[in-house]
């Protein structure tokens, strides 16, 4: 139940962050269909391939689709799961060449055997390793150039998407050092409207990439494009106590202290959160 419920607040923190980024990639994928379904009919015409009455753009446009919708789906839940991991900055950034480019491989991989299978099952073809191995040899030289572009194009939307967002935190700092204001709540901006979370309600906060993750007692998880050093200034004389380089707490919603093997703090959830060595002095100072 904890783990679906992770899940849900992760999907929920994907469709805040990123939703722009998705309505790009439907629309470079939609503009890739047409452009192959276009090649391919220029080029049957051109050098009389087959007779023309017996196909149309549009089904041809059809069986582009298909294919890459399964690379767009396959590349989305790819990403999703290497950002849920906290890989992100490992695997997305563009100075670091060689993760990006073993990803990139491992998804041209993934992505021409599913074809291959599912181009099998359409044509009533038997799943044999030879047939098998034919489609993908067939689909491989036929998809890897564009399916690469493809995915460097993926690469620097999400390059690009993340940049504005950390232009945004930075922008959000500024304001904060000018506005200086007796905060009792967290404003937090989610499509047109804005939801206001009371202090009282917040559990902890949570880094996370270049927005933080809002927990509260009602066990909903909001994402804010802030950053957690902003917040602890904002907060620091609101019973908040940043115990981790990843975490602010709530210290009235503290059930339980341990500064044993390891040290952490107990939430009124049942939640555990790490207290770092650093910051063990704060905590203790803080109970006096």
């Amino acid at each position: 139940m904890k783990r679906q419920s992770q899940l849900i607040n992760f999907i929920q923190f994907m469709q805040l962050k990123y939703q722009g980024f998705v309505l790009y990639a439907f629309a470079m994928v939609l503009f890739l269909v047409l452009f192959e379904s276009a090649q391919q009919y220029y080029f049957i015409l051109q050098f009389d391939l087959a007779p023309t009455d017996e196909f149309s753009v549009f089904d041809l446009a059809i069986a582009h689709a298909y294919r890459w919708m399964i690379w767009l789906s396959i590349t989305l839940i790819y990403c999703g799961a290497i950002i849920y991991t906290g890989k992100s900055n490992r695997v997305f950034k563009l100075t670091k060449a060689w993760p990006a480019i073993s990803h990139l491989i491992i998804l041209i991989i993934i992505n021409v055997l599913v074809i291959s299978l599912i181009q099998l099952v359409l044509n009533n073809r038997a799943l044999t390793l030879e047939n098998i191995w034919d489609n993908c040899v067939f689909f491989f030289y036929q998809k890897t150039p564009i399916y690469t572009l493809a995915h460097v194009a993926i690469l620097g939307l999400f390059h690009l998407v993340n940049v504005n967002q950390n232009l945004a935190v930075e922008i959000l700092d500024l304001k904060n050092k000018i506005k200086k204001e007796d905060t009792q709540a967290l404003s937090i901006k989610i499509g047109n409207k804005n939801k206001i979370i009371p202090l009282s309600d917040i559990l902890w906060i949570e880094a996370y990439d270049y927005c933080v993750k809002i927990h509260t007692v009602s066990q909903h998880t909001y994402a804010m494009r802030n950053s957690l050093k902003a917040l602890e200034k904002k907060l620091q004389d609101r019973q908040f106590l940043r115990v981790h380089r990843k975490a602010i707490v709530n210290m009235k919603k503290v059930s339980e202290v341990s500064f044993k093997s390891s040290s952490f703090l107990t939430l009124e959830n049942h939640t555990k959160i790490d207290v770092s060595q650093s910051r063990v002095r704060d905590v203790k100072t803080f109970y006096g």
